[in-house]
């Protein structure tokens, strides 16, 4: 089932990445959860928090009558890689060259998407048709403060 390049896990629902990083560091486990659709690189390992909020965003797009997104390796590490920058700079900034949510100071995947949610430009790009694929991280500061990043292609 793992390839040289790409890991697929077949099933229903997506997982993304949580990046931990600095004195804030969670200890969330990487390991791989069942029932999710998962491409990109291999080795990548999910987390709960990453199930929740993939879940949690997959079942608003559901509600639209939208498919899923699946989890995606490149987004997953653009992801991982923006919110570390973000939580390292203490910066809530957006990157660039990817549709993409942030957000700083939510406590859980439920506030984190609960939040994009109910933001019109943060919803929109839930809820985009053409999206097929996501990445999404969290990571923290080295007071503590959480900076997510959810990405789409």
């Amino acid at each position: 089932m793992f390839h040289r390049q790409r890991a697929i896990i077949a099933g229903i629902g997506t997982l993304a990445v949580l990046a931990a990083c600095g004195a804030g560091n969670r200890g969330f486990s990487r390991e791989p959860v069942s029932g999710a659709t998962v491409v990109g690189e291999q080795g990548i390992g999910l987390s709960s928090v990453e199930s929740s909020v993939i879940a949690r965003t997959n079942a608003a797009r559901s509600r639209s009558g939208l498919p899923p997104l699946a989890a995606d390796g490149q987004l997953m590490n653009g992801a991982r890689n923006h919110a570390r920058w973000m939580a390292g700079s203490r910066s809530l900034t957006h990157g660039s060259g990817v549709a993409e949510n942030i957000g700083m100071g939510q406590t859980s995947a439920s506030e984190a998407v609960s939040s994009w949610m109910n933001s019109s430009g943060h919803r929109a790009n839930i809820l985009d048709g053409g999206h097929t694929r996501i990445g999404v991280a969290v990571a923290y500061s080295a007071n503590g403060t959480p900076y997510w990043c959810q990405q789409f292609r």
